[in-house]
Parts: structure tokens; C-alpha cells; sequence
């Protein structure tokens, strides 16, 4: 453990500065730092993006990324050499150790597509038309981006373990400060409330690195996103140029989490645009977004995939028969089709189920359930909760902001979008806590209630949430074998106890060598190109200007 603590401690140290062109020269504080650490994965990302369309991202270049760093820690060492900054690499570097030592990656997707996809990035520059090799790659993560960049001649190989860490931690420690504040000053807010009740399902449902995959980050940053909105609403530390960037970042984590766009609207209601063009952040957005989208069209022929109306027909590599499918069959995937009786199953097809909620029951049977399994305990222990704060309270008879009706409309608004076109809980458990948690506010936020009642409540809740942080995750460290290949750090190259290597078949595409692992087995991380199905027989490849083209051949 000592050793990943070490490595996290210089980790944070050398990647939080990153943040500092987003953020801004503003008072530093555990917010502060924190959010840094968080735009400065997303200005990370973006490099991440940028530089390999012309070179593979692989430790030298990584490495001549981090000069940038220390020339910002050298220039700005009075806001980086101080005991504020000491305590906040402490804290999230505990939190790091905890999540990370000893741990699996996320089962199985991270072996089947997370984990090949930053091989594919820090052995080779952008590949064009990549998901046609499979559509796993055309969804991948801008955070397996972050990942990549991560592996440097420091950190090495084990780099690339470190970023949903980074964000989950990131997160719970702005929230936490941000808490702390309020009932330390004795200012109960609706943002306080907000924040509260997120904080409760953070500790309750996502404590564990092995359940983070693309999901859980997507989800926290969604948390961060309306936290930071919730603040510019409120005239407070945030901008929001700021917020379209964060948005964009949730959205690049996972499209499915596109409705958190309407968010911003609420923002530009309330600010003057044309204030908007007269700022860097701006213009950076812009071009984040642009070469976003540039990096989607060559990779899979879309702009946003796989939705088929954005896709460039034109383009040797886009392949919209396959598009298609994989759009129907990932919805029906996600509304319970595959869980259907074989009876049933063989008499409905795709646009049968889909068509007139028909795909209710089916979704009703397995993934409601398990949904109600989940949600169940954190709804009592909310409504407890609640039932404590309105015991004795008064009402406070002050007018509702309207602010909070928009932002629970909207909220309300995500969550039927997620319902009617992914209703998989992994998929859109943030939109639903979010709902949740605004709803929650709205009430308490009118309540004249006891201080001391809920400085009580919410130090127990978040001191008890660091703890089942905390004693899980070194329960699991204490019952892991340390016999492993790479021990302590997380099992990034195989699924078998040792993690001991994959062996791969060697397949040649043309001039090209694709590695398939042996069955049983998944591609895990390896810098090569691999694929765990294998190579389809109409695929093909050919070279433009030293770049691959992955195409389908229609002879």
C-alpha cells in the first residue's frame, strides 16, 4: 500500500497543475484543488486527443507532457507549495491507495474493450475507421484518453490504473469541503441538501474501483456538473463557459448521458451570451468540441456514435448496415429483449419490442427489479433522514426560487429520456440521484431546522461514508492473495487470479498484425492491436498517407 500511496502522492502533485488554464488564479481551498484536478483531466483528455492524430501515446511523448506541469508548479510555487495543497495531495492520495491497491479492473468490459482500447492508443497513432475491428471501440471513453496519457516513465505501465480513480476521488473530496463549509458557517442551502443527499449514495453504491469501468466516472462527473451549475446559479465560484466544457466531458464519457447538455440552458437564461465571446474558456470549448468530433468521424464515420442520422455516408470506412444494428441491438439490449422466454423471443423482433412500450414487461421483470433492489435501502435512509430534519422544524414561509423548479424540471426531463431509450441503471443512475437529491432539497430548504440537528446528522452520514469507504476497500485488501504478477497495483493483464499474461493468436490483416487471445481469455492491456472476436472475413485495411484505414470490403 505504501508504494501506490507514494506514487498517488507524486501523481496528484504533478497532474492537479493541468487544471490551473481552466480554473484560473482564484483562492485556493480543498474545492479549488479538487476541481482543478478535474479540468485538468479534461485538458488532458483533449491533448490526449489532439496529439494522437499524429503520434501513438507512448512514454516518451507522454512523459514530455509532464514539462508543461512543472514549468506551472515552478511559476505558481506560492499556491502549490503551501499546507492547503499538502493536505489535499494527502487526502485524495489516501483515497487513491484505498480504491486502487490490490483491486480488478471492471469485469468484463474492461478486458474486452476499456483496457485494448489504451493499448491501441499508446502503440499506434488514430486509426481510421477502428470500430470497424468492433463497435466497442467506436463507444469507447475519452477517459481511456486520460488513461493512456497517464503512462509515462514514471508511472509507467501502472499509469493508466489511476484515472476513474482520479475523478471519483476528486469528487467526493470537493463535496465533502464543500459540505464542511456550509455547516461550519452555518449556511443550510439548497445546494448543501443537494450535495448531502449525492454524498449519501456516493458512499453507499460507489465505494469500489473494480465497479467503475466508463460508467461510475461518467456519474460522477454528472454530480460535479450540477453541483458546479447549482454554484453559477448562485453567482458562486463557477462560470459558465466552465459548465458546457464539464458537460462536454460527461457527454464524451458516455453519449448516453447527452440530455445533461439542457442543462446549460437554464445557465444561459440567466447570463448575458455575449459576455461569453469575450472569454478564453470559450473559444477553447469550441475547439474542444471540434476536434472532439473530428477524432468521431475518423474512427467510425459518425459525429456522434452510433447515431445513425449523424454518421458521413461517403466515407470508405462508415458502414451503416452495421451502424444500424448495433444502434437497435444495443436499445433492445438495454430495455430486456435478450431476457425474454426463447418461445417469445422467436416471434418479436426488434421493431415489435421496441414499438408501443411493448418492451415494458420484459424490462419490468428483471431490470426494475434489480433497480428496486438497489434504490430501496438509500430511499429509506434518505426519507429517515428527512423525518429527522422535519421533527420540530418549522416552515420558513420564504418564497421558492425559481431556479429550483428549473432544475428539478430538467433533471426530471434526463431521467425520462434515459427511461425511454437506455433504462439500464448503470446507464442513468445519475440522473436519477440527481432528481432525487434536487427533490430532497426543495424540501428541506424551506424548513427552519435545528443546527445542531443537522450538523450532527451530516457529520455522522459523512464521517460513517469515509468509513465504509475506507474499511471495505481494506477488508478486500486484506483478503486478496499478494501472489499476483504486478502486486499490489490492480490486474490489468488478465482475469485469472495470478494475473499472469494473456497468450494471443497472431492474425494478420494484410500488412498488419492483430493479437486475438486464447479461449478462454480476454485482451486485457497490451500494446498491440487486439480484439477479443476475432477478425471479421469482409474486413480490410489499407494505408493513406502513413495512416490505417479499417474498412469493410463490399466485394
Amino acid at each position: 500500500m505504501f508504494e501506490i500511496f507514494c506514487y498517488s502522492f507524486i501523481f496528484v502533485i504533478l497532474f492537479t497543475p493541468f487544471g490551473f488554464f481552466l480554473t484560473g488564479d482564484t483562492k485556493i481551498n480543498l474545492y479549488l484543488f479538487s476541481k482543478e484536478l478535474i479540468f485538468g483531466s479534461i485538458l488532458l483528455s483533449f491533448i490526449a486527443i489532439l496529439i494522437n492524430f499524429f503520434f501513438p501515446l507512448n512514454l516518451f511523448v507522454n512523459t514530455i507532457i509532464l514539462l508543461v506541469s512543472i514549468i506551472v508548479l515552478i511559476k505558481k510555487r506560492k499556491r502549490y507549495i503551501n499546507l492547503k495543497f499538502l493536505k489535499f495531495v494527502i487526502l485524495i492520495s489516501i483515497l487513491l491507495t484505498f480504491l486502487i491497491t490490490e483491486s480488478n479492473v471492471y469485469r468484463p468490459d474492461a478486458g474486452l474493450y476499456h483496457l485494448p482500447f489504451i493499448g491501441i492508443l499508446n502503440s499506434e497513432k488514430i486509426i481510421l475507421g477502428l470500430s470497424n475491428l468492433h463497435f466497442r471501440y467506436g463507444h469507447t471513453s475519452i477517459v481511456q484518453h486520460l488513461s493512456a496519457i497517464y503512462n509515462n516513465l514514471i508511472f509507467k505501465d501502472n499509469g493508466i490504473v489511476f484515472a476513474q480513480a482520479i475523478i471519483a476521488s476528486s469528487v467526493i473530496i470537493n463535496f465533502s469541503y464543500q459540505v464542511h463549509k456550509y455547516i461550519t458557517t452555518k449556511k443550510y442551502s439548497f445546494h448543501l441538501y443537494v450535495l448531502f443527499f449525492i454524498l449519501v449514495f456516493i458512499f453507499y453504491k460507489m465505494n469500489r474501483y473494480s465497479e467503475y469501468g466508463n460508467d461510475a466516472p461518467s456519474h460522477f462527473l454528472f454530480f460535479f456538473f450540477v453541483s458546479e451549475v447549482i454554484l453559477y446559479l448562485n453567482n458562486k465560484h463557477s462560470s459558465l463557459e466552465n459548465n458546457i466544457i464539464l458537460s462536454l466531458f460527461v457527454i464524451q464519457n458516455k453519449i448516453l448521458l447527452l440530455p445533461v447538455i439542457i442543462f446549460n440552458f437554464i445557465g444561459l437564461k440567466f447570463n448575458n451570451i455575449k459576455k461569453l465571446f469575450l472569454r478564453k474558456n470559450f473559444y477553447f470549448l469550441f475547439f474542444f468540441i471540434f476536434i472532439w468530433i473530428t477524432k468521431n468521424i475518423l474512427t467510425t464515420g459518425c459525429i456522434i456514435y452510433p447515431i445513425k442520422e449523424s454518421c458521413i455516408k461517403n466515407l470508405s470506412w462508415t458502414s451503416i448496415e452495421n451502424i444500424n444494428h448495433i444502434t437497435k441491438e444495443s436499445e433492445v439490449w438495454a430495455k430486456g429483449y435478450f431476457d425474454l422466454e426463447p418461445k417469445i423471443k422467436a416471434k418479436t423482433d426488434y421493431e415489435k419490442f421496441l414499438n408501443n412500450f411493448y418492451w415494458v414487461n420484459a424490462w419490468s421483470k428483471k431490470h426494475l427489479k434489480l433497480i428496486n433492489e438497489i434504490m430501496l435501502p438509500y430511499l429509506i435512509l434518505c426519507l429517515l433522514i428527512i423525518l429527522i430534519f422535519y421533527f420540530k422544524s418549522k416552515n420558513n414561509y420564504q418564497k421558492k426560487n425559481r431556479i429550483e423548479y428549473y432544475l428539478i424540471s430538467v433533471s426530471f426531463l434526463t431521467v425520462l429520456i434515459w427511461f425511454l431509450k437506455a433504462p439500464l441503471f448503470r446507464y442513468g443512475y445519475s440522473t436519477i440521484i440527481t432528481f432525487l437529491s434536487l427533490v430532497f432539497a426543495s424540501i428541506l430548504s424551506n424548513r427552519d431546522i435545528n443546527y445542531k440537528k443537522i450538523n450532527f446528522t451530516v457529520k455522522t452520514i459523512i464521517f460513517l461514508g469515509f468509513f465504509i469507504i475506507i474499511s471495505k476497500n481494506l477488508v478486500r485488501i486484506i483478503n486478496t492473495q499478494n501472489s499476483y504478477a504486478n502486486y499490489p497495483w490492480p490486474k490489468y493483464f488478465s482475469m485469472k487470479v495470478g494475473n499472469n499474461k494473456n497468450t494471443y493468436i497472431k492474425k494478420e490483416l494484410i500488412y498488419k498484425q492483430i493479437l486475438v487471445p486464447e479461449k478462454p481469455g480476454y485482451c486485457m492491456y497490451v500494446k498491440n492491436i487486439c480484439n477479443h472476436y476475432g477478425l471479421n472475413e469482409n474486413l480490410n485495411i489499407k494505408n493513406l498517407k502513413s495512416y490505417d484505414i479499417i474498412y469493410f470490403d463490399s466485394r
